[in-house]
């Protein structure tokens, strides 16, 4: 075969991948992971490699995830996660670490890593190996301290805010784990509708030709996935003499930080709030 004919036989739109590989892959249909079909398998256009409209959309992914099927695989993925996480705190109990765990629902959506670099220009963050959305203990721990300064006017030379944050120099006594889902996520696709993309992109020409926004300017929907109605486990552990007293502080911080500050992106929209009652 020919490879005018080739391209000929072609669908309107493939995965970006050799042949090969899109062959056993099953053009992604045995595939479960969310992180590799927004990372990977993003539809493009054979004649030009532009991804889809539908890619863009997520119109598949979102599809897929309420499969039965699909269902299923996350519970499985969800549990070796558990286990796994739960095999890591064991570890760190059994060298007389304090281990601390709170249990916590978002009041609505949350998404976090919608600015991390990504071909669809949005993206969130999910474990690297099973493909669930996960809460970085370091964006947690960031949440915590920014609570305790901005609410309880800690400042940087307070001793027990280096105690458990540490600095530069000093470690912190207090681990912050990555947060994990309790049960399979529910996810639920959301739009940003800017009106005046040319404005915000600086695209209006050279410079004497100033941007300005304008009633003929389209809007350009930027889609992206958040989690809805899923509860979350998060733990932290001390790993000091001093350990009650300073997973009592991270617990209380890291609670006023769920429930008042936010967590992730659009906070200011409502996004990343949570019930830690």
């Amino acid at each position: 075969m020919g490879r005018q004919q080739e391209r000929q036989q072609l669908p309107s739109s493939i995965l970006p991948l050799p042949r090969e590989v899109r062959q056993v892959a099953d053009n992604g249909n045995r595939c479960d992971n969310i992180g590799l079909w927004l990372d990977r398998f993003l539809t493009v256009n054979p004649q030009n490699w532009e991804i889809t409209q539908e890619a863009k959309y997520r119109h598949h992914l979102t599809e897929l995830i309420r499969r039965p099927e699909w269902q299923s695989r996350m519970q499985e993925e969800l549990n070796a996660l558990q286990n796994r996480h739960e095999a890591m705190l064991k570890w760190y109990k059994q060298r007389d670490f304090a281990v601390r765990h709170i249990e916590a629902k978002p009041v609505w959506r949350f998404v976090v890593g919608l600015g991390a670099a990504h071909v669809l220009e949005t993206g969130i963050t999910l474990h690297r190996l099973f493909g669930l959305p996960i809460i970085p203990g370091s964006a947690l721990k960031g949440a915590a301290k920014a609570y305790a300064q901005l609410v309880e006017g800690r400042t940087d030379d307070d001793p027990e805010l280096v105690a458990v944050f540490g600095t530069t120099e000093q470690a912190g006594s207090v681990i912050f784990f990555d947060a994990i889902p309790l049960e399979v996520p529910e996810f639920q696709l959301d739009i940003m509708n800017p009106h005046y993309p040319q404005y915000y992109d600086k695209r209006g020409g050279s410079s004497k030709e100033p941007v300005s926004p304008a009633d003929w300017d389209s809007p350009r929907p930027v889609f992206f996935l958040t989690v809805t109605e899923t509860p979350y486990r998060f733990a932290i552990a001390a790993r000091s003499e001093q350990g009650n007293r300073l997973l009592d502080l991270a617990e209380k911080w890291l609670k006023g930080a769920l429930a008042d500050l936010g967590i992730g992106a659009k906070t200011s929209a409502d996004y990343g709030f949570w019930d830690v009652s």
